[in-house]
């Protein structure tokens, strides 16, 4: 995991639970609803606006240490055909000092990422399964993950409601639990575009 995207995503997170412990303290009168339920929007905004900017971070990241690992010849079997078709500014990789050539990748991968967002969950899958080990690809290898934290609400199923299944309705259980995170992580980016928007 990235350790500065990650150490980023902490602090936004934090501000966004301050902001939140702020509003719900507030008292439910109607002189304060509007500030405190504004407040309120304002974390859940906060809090995917970090998830996005982790989600970038954390791709920049990857994609930049496979392709430096590429260009270094340290890359071991077939390159990623996700990371091969990314279309990178040529003009940073040929205008950077050849002195830096990792640094060129990395503002290259930077600038690619600075012309989309990760709100969209479906693009999750295409940006880190290229360099996921096959064990752990989202979603179905990493959701067992997310399952043991007992969050019903996000994945549909707790550790005791898979505990002891296998095959096939071990496999229908995870494709529920991945559709159940999708849906929820759906709704609650949508929710911050409709209140944003209007």
């Amino acid at each position: 995991m990235p350790i500065t995207a990650r150490n980023h995503f902490d602090q936004d997170i934090s501000r966004a639970i301050s902001i939140y412990a702020q509003a719900a303290a507030m008292p439910a009168t109607s002189a304060t609803a509007m500030l405190r339920n504004d407040l309120l929007l304002s974390s859940v905004a906060m809090s995917i606006g970090a998830m996005d900017a982790y989600l970038c971070d954390a791709f920049v990241d990857c994609l930049t240490a496979a392709l430096r690992s590429y260009r270094k010849g340290t890359w071991a079997g077939v390159f990623p055909s996700g990371y091969a078709k990314q279309n990178l500014p040529a003009g940073i990789l040929l205008t950077t000092k050849a002195s830096r050539p990792d640094w060129a990748i990395r503002m290259a991968a930077r600038n690619l990422m600075e012309r989309q967002n990760v709100l969209s969950i479906s693009l999750v899958d295409d940006l880190f399964n290229p360099i996921l080990p096959p064990a752990q690809k989202l979603w179905l290898g990493y959701i067992p993950v997310l399952i043991a934290h007992n969050r019903a609400r996000l994945t549909r199923h707790t550790s005791n409601t898979i505990a002891g299944l296998s095959g096939k309705p071990l496999e229908d259980a995870k494709k529920q639990a991945t559709l159940a995170l999708k849906k929820r992580i759906g709704l609650i980016v949508q929710d911050r575009h409709d209140w944003i928007h209007n």
